[in-house]
């Protein structure tokens, strides 16, 4: 036995020599697998010949110190002056944070009003709103109506009164009315014979649902049931959501008419120096409110469908503002422009006429501290969160008053219409000579012309 002992211990240590031998080119082998798949595959293709920065995965991960020359065509120690993707797979596993590219590489094309933003590509993220935009008003069917024989405009501008009843009952703010909006809206443009009696069911599952995506303390479903004075229950509420959920793609968060406002009247009144103080409110919580309650009278009327969120709000500047400034924040040409702001207008004489009552607030002034730290970085800050309130300040009578001017300037526009036209197709024009008519036919009576009919709202 002793003299086995000292040859099994021989082979044991010639054994594990071997082993971590084999491991050692395992491991070898593994790397430069991992080498010619990253060289195989690179993220992203075009990116790798145009390298000249230092990587992310550096910039994110400091404390190593050690980068493999095999992923850097050109080191440099200089500082990251644009922002860079991670070349190959290994960097993108590797990877804890992510930059975002530079506007350099976005190619839109499109002008952009929003600053320098240091968080984010500004180009970027303003073609990402435009294009949600543009998506939404692709599922808001203007003609809506004719899918539903029992539904008719007035039933939806009673709902939607009703709903900023609520809002206002509930101190929910804007934008959770204008999602629930939103959520009809795009629901009953995709669906077809909803009975009348389904409406009100809709209406406020839609606004349950917003509350849920936008409050911090939504209220809860048996106070959603409570208003309804017992026509909807909370089990029919809760059947109706996912239907409504269903019917909507699960596509909650599009950026509404007080979204853009928003973002306008930041662009309008902040400070640009500071990128920082981009997301923190710079502008009066007054003018915000007129603007804001001319959208609410707007968006009443079902012609409202046919304009994007992001016209409706920048005509809503042109009203409360001036001209230049809707151009200048919303970056819209004004042939783009000019169809929503002359559809707006009576809206916005209505608004004029009823003068202070707008201007009131049923929710009251509540001063918050969660900025006051900002004071010394950014001093024109609005910690006033009043504004944000939805209150029910426009009526149905409103509505009506403004919906009679607006029939009043469309059957103008069209007994224009109809006299240009006449003028251009009689046979003393058609030479383009301006000749008087015969004095035989100046004492000869003619009809007078009837204006078209006008297929009065109901």
């Amino acid at each position: 036995m002793s003299t086995k002992m000292p040859q099994t211990s021989l082979q044991e240590k010639q054994t594990k020599i071997y082993s971590k031998g084999s491991n050692q080119t395992l491991k070898r082998k593994r790397r430069t697998t991992e080498l010619s798949e990253d060289s195989e595959n690179i993220y992203p293709p075009n990116k790798v010949p145009a390298l000249s920065q230092v990587p992310c995965s550096e910039v994110c991960n400091n404390s190593t110190g050690v980068t493999d020359s095999t992923y850097l065509p050109h080191q440099q120690s200089s500082p990251l002056k644009e922002q860079q993707e991670p070349v190959s797979w290994s960097e993108l596993r590797s990877s804890t944070c992510f930059l975002t590219p530079s506007a350099s590489g976005s190619g839109s094309g499109k002008s952009n009003p929003l600053p320098s933003l240091p968080w984010a590509d500004g180009s970027q993220v303003w073609s990402i709103m435009c294009l949600g935009d543009q998506k939404t008003l692709s599922q808001r069917d203007p003609d809506m109506f004719q899918r539903h024989p029992t539904l008719q405009p007035r039933m939806r501008a009673i709902l939607l009164d009703w709903l900023i009843e609520v809002c206002e009952v509930y101190k929910l703010h804007r934008e959770t009315y204008y999602l629930a909006m939103d959520y009809i809206d795009r629901y009953l443009s995709t669906h077809q014979n909803i009975p009348k009696s389904q409406l009100q069911l809709i209406g406020i599952t839609c606004l349950f649902i917003a509350s849920k995506v936008e409050e911090i303390y939504p209220p809860k479903i048996s106070e959603f049931a409570y208003v309804t004075d017992g026509a909807c229950t909370e089990e029919e509420i809760l059947g109706k959501e996912l239907i409504v959920l269903k019917g909507l793609g699960w596509n909650l968060s599009p950026i509404t008419p007080p979204g853009w406002l928003n973002i306008y009247m930041q662009v309008e009144s902040g400070d640009m120096s500071r990128p920082i103080a981009f997301i923190y409110p710079q502008y009066g919580g007054l003018q915000y409110s007129q603007a804001a309650q001319l959208l609410d009278l707007a968006t009443l009327d079902e012609g409202s469908l046919k304009f994007s969120y992001s016209h409706l709000a920048a005509a809503a500047i042109y009203h409360t503002k001036s001209r230049e400034a809707a151009l200048r924040t919303s970056c819209i040409s004004w042939e783009q422009l000019a169809p929503c702001v002359r559809w707006l207008t009576p809206f916005a004489n209505t608004v004029i006429e009823e003068g202070e009552n707008l201007l009131r607030s049923a929710a009251p002034t509540t001063e918050t501290n969660a900025g006051s730290g900002l004071r010394a970085s950014v001093p024109n800050i609005v910690l006033d969160e009043s504004h944000r309130i939805q209150t029910h300040v426009v009526d149905l009578t409103m509505l009506e008053n403004a919906q009679r001017r607006l029939a009043k300037d469309v059957l103008s526009l069209d007994c224009l219409e109809t006299e240009i036209n006449i003028d251009s197709n009689s046979p003393d024009n058609q030479n383009g000579l301006l000749t008087p008519p015969s004095s035989s036919q100046k004492n000869s009576p003619t009809p007078p012309r009837l204006p078209p009919q006008l297929h009065p709202y109901t």
